[in-house]
């Protein structure tokens, strides 16, 4: 049963590119008989003759295309296909791995980088415009300047409007940084947002 899958895989990819191949030998078949009615409508002296010859390489002109416009979309959904596989089997081994993972409490730092994400999750969507692959672009940037500032000294007990501050700056991000967490509302200690911050690691 394990093997099934991928014989049906391997099935589907002998017939799409028998298909390409076959596909690519009608274009050119095609082009080479345009060419020969071009260069008959071309030398024809007898106007309906010409007029015949000319229909013709229209009609098998527009073939080629036709047949050329359906390689490259055989093309497009075999990558996309080939994507969507990939996909899957990341996601599984994703799964995998995450069920081997042992059950741990998070770490301060892992704590800290979650509210940062979360603190500043509305103004990467606000930045996206409710685009959301460039949402999902701004927030593997986001994660890539919080793996790098997370070896800064201090970093999991540095204030949490501070931090995320500092990176919503960095990363230029519009809109207003409101951070209203239950430790600075019970110690009276709320930073505003643009207050300056201690050096972080170098986040591009």
């Amino acid at each position: 049963m394990i093997y099934v899958p991928f014989l049906f895989m391997s099935d589907a990819a002998a017939r799409q590119e028998r298909a390409e191949q076959m596909l690519g030998e009608l274009a050119e078949l095609g082009l080479m008989l345009a060419r020969d009615l071009a260069v008959a409508a071309r030398a024809a002296e007898a106007p309906e003759e010409k007029a015949a010859l000319v229909g013709a390489f229209q009609k098998t002109s527009r073939t080629v295309r036709l047949t050329l416009a359906l390689d490259f979309k055989l093309a497009r959904d075999a990558e996309a296909q080939a994507a969507e596989a990939r996909l899957r089997e990341s996601q599984i081994l994703q799964a995998a791995e995450a069920a081997r993972r042992p059950l741990t409490e998070p770490t301060p730092t892992e704590n800290q980088k979650r509210r940062v994400r979360n603190v500043l999750n509305r103004l990467l969507w606000t930045e996206s415009e409710g685009d959301q692959e460039e949402y999902e672009v701004l927030v593997e940037d986001l994660d890539a300047r919080l793996y790098e500032a997370e070896d800064t000294p201090g970093f999991a007990e540095m204030p949490i409007e501070v931090l995320a501050g500092k990176l919503a700056a960095d990363m230029r991000l519009s809109g207003e940084l409101v951070v209203t967490t239950a430790q600075t509302l019970a110690e009276g200690t709320f930073t505003p947002a643009n207050a300056s911050a201690p050096p972080l690691a170098d986040t591009g």
